[in-house]
């Protein structure tokens, strides 16, 4: 068995249905037993985040199956530490065995008030200031909320100065398909154990709010065995395939990129991109660039060495590529008919990897046979428009997600999907999502530092699929520091240049 920390595995509502049975039998313990951990689990980080003493009322809404057995339970602990607790008491079909039990430990307590809501009660009062925590539905949705429960959580998503917490999935989402309708907008989902593959996609974000895991002991062997191609960055596996340095190594060992970029007005591509190369911890790099920005590379980034195209303006040839690890090329270069014929000609020659950004996707998007011919081991970096321009439309982010999938394992390549939470797409068909990162990097020139970073780590010899994964973590962890610094409305693409070192320093420290 490898000594190197998995990443964690992203599995669907079944799979998670089959590792809640095998803990069971496994651990030799109850399904009440299971879940009175889950209600200690979720209530001691409840508590991290809202400690008592607290004037702020705790309204519990809990469904008939087991995520509202996990809530009654919840409002029973919660009320055992000194919480304002109240049980709305929804009755959404037949109540579970275990959710029974927990009904009546509540009313065992004979002072939690319990409010029966069914189909067409009046919707309750919420007062301002109260924390909602939702236990209507979790993963065991199979149809889209509707009716009185529709309306029920609509009103509860109205309520003003509350917040919101879901219990494991907010209730009208589905953990593994396209949801429809109206779902809790959590503020926060303290999800068990294992995230779901519905908290990596943009149209949940409303619903979802700031996700966090509570280990709960579910059976790691269990966890081990059930296949998946679905992942979550953790930090604990990503340390682990950090390269060490060691005494005698020198520029030479960590190796020499090439990065084409930059254009008449866009220089400041190319000084970003590169500045990410050396930063990234590559030994040498090369710009290569129109002539008029020589003088500009040369000064701005006196680390660089910089190779001038014979077009004064635009990339034309790109040159001789024997002394490279890894060519990085197209924050900045443009689409002008000249550049993609210096970036066909650089994929038929290209014996090294190729991380390819910007307008060399762009112009690959209107020569789409040359995909099939890129060198072993190279790397995309689309944003979901050039995503879209590249493979074409999808219905849904989750029909997208298995585009990704498929193109990868199609084209031999690895593609890095970058949105809120990126995905890396292995040849192998297994994707990788990244949690690192903030809004405030939605700002011009960081895709082009990560196209560095990126480019960067291939050079040194680390292999494609784990540069882009790190690139990808470290990039958006360098800019988490930042805007911890700076504020998130304040971020630069320069800021994330600067903080990758604390990066690296922080990566290092995790365990």
């Amino acid at each position: 068995m490898s000594s190197i920390p998995p990443p964690s595995k992203i599995l669907s509502a079944a799979q998670i249905r089959e590792l809640d049975a095998a803990t069971i039998e496994r651990q030799g313990i109850s399904g009440l037993a299971l879940m009175n951990r889950a209600v200690g689990a979720f209530r001691d980080r409840f508590m991290s985040h809202y400690p008592p003493p607290s004037d702020r009322p705790v309204l519990v809404f809990c469904g008939s199956g087991n995520n509202g057995g996990d809530g009654l339970g919840i409002a029973r602990v919660l009320h055992e530490s000194h919480y304002d607790v109240q049980v709305y008491d929804c009755r959404v079909g037949s109540r579970s065995a275990d959710n029974e039990a927990q009904l009546q430990a509540v009313k065992d307590k004979r002072v939690i008030p319990i409010t029966v809501l069914s189909e067409g009660a009046t919707l309750p009062a919420i007062p301002s200031g109260a924390i909602l925590i939702d236990g209507l539905f979790g993963s065991g949705l199979s149809r889209p909320v509707e009716g009185y429960w529709a309306e029920l959580l609509e009103h509860l998503n109205r309520a003003d100065g509350v917040t919101r917490v879901a219990i494991d999935l907010p209730s009208g989402l589905f953990a593994d398909q396209p949801s429809e309708g109206i779902a809790f907008h959590a503020d926060r989902t303290l999800s068990f154990q294992l995230p779901k593959l519905a908290f990596f996609l943009p149209e949940n974000a409303v619903a979802v709010g700031r996700w966090e895991l509570v280990d709960i002991g579910l059976d790691l062997a269990k966890i081990e065995e059930t296949p998946t191609k679905n992942y979550y960055q953790n930090p604990a596996s990503l340390r682990s395939l950090l390269r060490i340095r060691r005494p005698f190594d020198h520029k030479g060992t960590f190796g020499h990129a090439l990065m084409v970029a930059g254009g008449y007005g866009k220089v400041g591509a190319a000084i970003l991109s590169s500045r990410a190369v050396l930063r990234a911890g590559a030994g040498l790099v090369t710009v290569h660039v129109p002539r008029c920005a020589y003088e500009i590379m040369q000064i701005a980034f006196p680390e660089a060495m910089v190779r001038t195209d014979r077009h004064r303006f635009v990339l034309t040839e790109i040159g001789d590529l024997d002394a490279f690890q890894v060519v990085g090329i197209g924050p900045g270069i443009g689409q002008n008919k000249c550049t993609a014929d210096a970036l066909l000609d650089l994929i038929d020659r290209a014996r090294c990897p190729l991380v390819l950004d910007a307008d060399a996707l762009n112009i690959l998007s209107n020569q789409p046979r040359h995909l099939s011919q890129l060198p072993e081991g190279s790397i995309l970096t689309p944003h979901p428009k050039e995503f879209e321009r590249l493979f074409g439309e999808t219905d849904n982010n989750f029909t997208r997600i298995e585009l990704l999938r498929e193109r990868a394992e199609t084209l031999g390549v690895t593609i890095v999907l970058k949105t809120g939470a990126t995905a890396i797409a292995a040849p192998d068909g297994s994707i990788y999502f990244n949690h690192s990162g903030n809004p405030g990097m939605g700002t011009a020139g960081t895709g082009d530092v990560l196209t560095g970073i990126i480019t960067g780590l291939v050079a040194q010899g680390y292999e494609t699929v784990t540069a882009a994964r790190l690139g990808v973590y470290l990039h958006g962890l360098s800019g988490d520091i930042a805007a911890a610094e700076l504020e998130q409305e304040s971020l630069i693409a320069e800021d994330v240049i600067t903080h990758l070192g604390k990066a690296f320093r922080q990566l290092k420290a995790s365990v």
